[in-house]
């Protein structure tokens, strides 16, 4: 539903409901009891109560303190890292995806009232720093042992290049080879939330940073703006495909529940990332692996949609980011990355952090994918 007004869903938890949802521990607590997942009283799922709290008028004098909503929280975390309960992680990330979404949202268009208030705040940091530690934790042997700066540029390319992720996954054979227009766009629409945000993303990057940095950061967004030529817009170019495909441009918003975990754990990851600025660096170590390993993985799709019998204007999107992404990746590389570590060669943990979080959150999209995308009906050939 959207809203020209800050507005309230049919169906969803009234300003009078967050009041006694938030101020009576005993309700609350037995709906976060610890054998259960966080489903609350009305019915409704963490991730919903937290949407519903951001954009609902009204409860603005909410306390932290009052926030029982906050231990359900620490209980679903618990859950979700510490016993890996895939349920609970799942509904962790679409609780982040809401809050990470509503500090996008304008006030035309249903105004996130609340995305600043301290219970949301608190609930975001939460979240984010919990999922922090778990990932330092995995990649802990291979931060205690990093390259010299002057290696970096091979080391990293190697990395890229031979890694699970990359269009070596074969994933990426089968779109190319076998995949039926269903299959097709259902990769398609999995993928979109990143897609149509990696714009914003790169906005968020901009400021502070001077020199070569800027100018390669604004070198990205103009080439992610269609230099300044609507049309060519990379988000509306995806968005003409998606039309044709049957889709609705903001289908990640209005209707993101479909959404495999995977997916949700890798935009959220960029947008967290690039709303927490002490995590820019390891930003840029995602931002340098996803431009080395896009152009690849584009070019197996771009021939499954033309066997498909898609023509290259419809594919203006995919075509676009086989040349552009080959540019940045150089670019990236060595007028952005290499000029920080010849400054602070000490940053380098975190890019390297980066850069293996991105690629393995690749690598579990796909192998989610590889089998997700085969269990939609038969399509129709298409027309």
């Amino acid at each position: 539903m959207r809203c020209s007004r800050p507005c309230h869903p049919p169906g969803s938890t009234s300003p009078r409901d967050f009041q006694f949802l938030l101020s009576h521990p005993a309700g609350v607590a037995r709906a976060f009891g610890p054998a259960r997942l966080p489903y609350l009283p009305n019915g409704s799922s963490m991730h919903k109560l937290v949407r519903d709290f951001i954009y609902a008028p009204g409860v603005s004098n909410v306390s932290v303190e009052q926030g029982n909503l906050i231990d359900g929280m620490d209980r679903l975390l618990e859950q979700a890292f510490g016993n890996g309960d895939p349920a609970a992680r799942l509904e962790v990330q679409r609780t982040l995806y809401a809050i990470n979404l509503a500090h996008l949202a304008t006030p035309w268009q249903g105004s996130p009232v609340n995305v600043h208030h301290p219970l949301i705040a608190t609930l975001k940091y939460r979240i984010e720093q919990r999922w922090e530690a778990a990932e330092r934790a995995t990649y802990q042997s291979t931060l205690a042992d990093l390259p010299s700066v002057d290696d970096f540029p091979e080391w990293v390319s190697r990395l890229v290049a031979s890694h699970h992720s990359n269009e070596l996954h074969p994933i990426f054979q089968y779109l190319r080879d076998d995949a039926s227009l269903a299959e097709m766009t259902e990769f398609f629409r999995q993928e979109t939330p990143l897609e149509m945000l990696f714009g914003d993303i790169l906005a968020f990057m901009l400021p502070g940073v001077y020199g070569s940095i800027k100018m390669e950061c604004v070198q990205n967004y103009w080439d992610e703006v269609g230099h300044a030529e609507d049309a060519r817009v990379h988000r509306n170019m995806r968005a003409d495909l998606m039309k044709a495909l049957g889709m609705r441009a903001d289908n990640y918003v209005v209707d993101s529940d479909p959404l495999v975990l995977e997916e949700l754990e890798l935009v959220n990851m960029y947008l967290s990332l690039a709303m927490n600025r002490p995590a820019l660096t390891q930003l840029i170590g995602i931002m340098l692996a996803t431009e080395l390993m896009i152009p690849g993985r584009f070019e197996y799709q771009i021939a499954g949609w033309k066997r498909l019998g898609m023509s290259d204007t419809q594919l203006a999107y995919h075509l676009e980011h086989v040349t552009v992404d080959a540019e940045h990746a150089y670019a990236w590389l060595h007028h952005v990355v290499m000029p920080i570590l010849r400054e602070d060669a000490s940053v380098m943990a975190d890019m390297v952090l980066g850069v293996n979080r991105r690629l393995d959150a690749a690598a579990r999209v796909s192998d989610r994918l590889y089998a997700h995308i085969r269990t939609v009906a038969a399509d129709a050939q298409p027309a």
